[in-house]
């Protein structure tokens, strides 16, 4: 979404100075831009109130899940795929972790 921002951005700054850019008056979204971004958060039993967060955007070749741990402990958690399911243990912290390409989904718990 940035880059289309950014695109028009640019786009009507040209137009303005004369350039000539009209065939970029209106961006469009490449193959090869994300989606859609995906999130996911589960509260904390220790410290209360607190949350473990998730992020990621499905790819071609495999999927990058951004994790914020601010639980005490490392949280269980069960990364769904098309076809199969992986119990992980989620560290404490920030961070990321590249799972396969048909990864659909995380829920609480394994």
């Amino acid at each position: 979404m940035r880059r289309i921002a950014t695109t028009a951005a640019v786009t009507g700054l040209l137009l303005a100075l004369g350039t000539g850019a009209s065939e970029a008056a209106t961006p469009t979204l490449s193959s090869a831009s994300p989606t859609l971004m995906n999130t996911a958060s589960f509260p904390c039993t220790v410290p209360q109130g607190s949350s473990v967060n998730y992020s990621w955007t499905e790819g071609i070749t495999s999927t990058t899940v951004y994790y914020n741990n601010h639980c005490s402990s490392g949280i269980y958690v069960t990364m769904h795929f098309n076809f199969s399911s992986e119990c992980w243990l989620t560290p404490v912290g920030k961070g990321s972790s590249i799972w396969k390409p048909d990864f659909s989904r995380i829920t609480e718990g394994c």
